[in-house]
């Protein structure tokens, strides 16, 4: 049993801190910003969904932008397996880092390559 009186103060709120090198966010260039707002509308509908109660409209603006994030991420994928494969990189390697079995990485790469990149991995490396 404590004396100490109880904390009723809430918990300091972080800051959400994103650490890109100077070079990263000229690369990034534009996308930076709509990645970012994307990213703290996906948070804040998670806090929603948590905290529960969130209008249909709330719901609504949350899959929009998880789906948006989702759809550039999945490009970020594409465009990673792609160039890992033109650098030589070996089926394991991919593997180990989708957390999948060899012969699915296999499955998964050379079915990729056969397609031309999409749009999103097309704006993933910055040629669209």
């Amino acid at each position: 049993m404590t004396t100490e009186p109880e904390n009723t103060e809430p918990a300091p709120v972080p800051d959400l801190t994103i650490p890109l090198s100077v070079a990263d966010a000229q690369a990034l260039g534009d996308d930076v910003g709509q990645l970012a707002m994307q990213l703290g509308a996906v948070l804040h509908g998670l806090a929603q969904l948590r905290a529960g109660g969130a209008s249909t409209d709330d719901l609504a603006t949350t899959v929009l932008m998880s789906n948006g994030l989702i759809n550039r991420l999945e490009g970020v994928r594409e465009a990673a397996v792609r160039q890992h494969a033109d650098g030589g990189g070996s089926y394991g390697e991919l593997a180990t880092s989708m957390s999948v079995t060899r012969a699915t990485a296999q499955s998964r790469r050379d079915a990729l390559l056969k397609k031309q990149p999409s749009e999103m991995e097309q704006w993933a490396t910055g040629s669209s």
